[in-house]
């Protein structure tokens, strides 16, 4: 057997052990905790494209992926060389459209988590709001938050700013990183 036949097995080999077992996977195909300088090489084995854009706000990585059948970016925020953060970032054409992802994705989450730990659209947050003087739009409430073993998820909808237009974001953060 030539060394050239010899390569295809042994890349694939490597980067399955690279990946880890799917089971374990805090977000995408990775544990928390992983060295960084492994999600470019697991990223590109899924067959995701590097971004090259302006990164979102605390994240050092991001790959063009496709997730709730939408294009989005697969974002990884790493601390001391460890990931702690990863997320989805998609764009919606308008607030409807960003409504309907959100709901899309809070279904998901509440059916893999239970009840979100924490609800912008629950009675009782619009109410201390109320309470507090605030008038809230419909997006100031498609906001939620669910606790997990490992992490927690967060799920929002960002209006248009300056430099882009209406998101919708997913992300999970590692517990040891969950500020209270």
């Amino acid at each position: 057997m030539s060394a050239k036949s010899l390569f295809i097995p042994v890349v694939f080999t490597a980067a399955a052990l690279l990946m880890g077992p799917a089971s374990a996977a805090d977000f995408r195909a990775l544990e928390f905790g992983t060295p960084c300088d492994r999600i470019a090489v697991i990223e590109a084995g899924r067959g995701s494209a590097s971004f090259e854009g302006k990164l979102p706000s605390g994240y050092q990585f991001a790959f063009r992926v496709r997730e709730f059948d939408r294009d989005a970016l697969a974002v990884y925020a790493c601390d001391g060389g460890k990931l702690f953060r990863g997320g989805y970032v998609f764009e919606a054409k308008n607030e409807a459209d960003a409504a309907a992802l959100y709901t899309t994705i809070k279904q998901r989450v509440t059916r893999e988590r239970g009840a979100p730990s924490y609800d912008f659209a629950s009675a009782a947050h619009r109410k201390k709001m109320t309470d507090a003087g605030a008038t809230l739009s419909r997006v100031d409430t498609l906001v939620a938050f669910w606790s997990g073993k490992t992490s927690e998820a967060h799920a929002s909808v960002a209006e248009p700013s300056k430099d882009r237009g209406w998101r919708v974001s997913l992300s999970y953060t590692a517990n040891t990183h969950v500020q209270e």
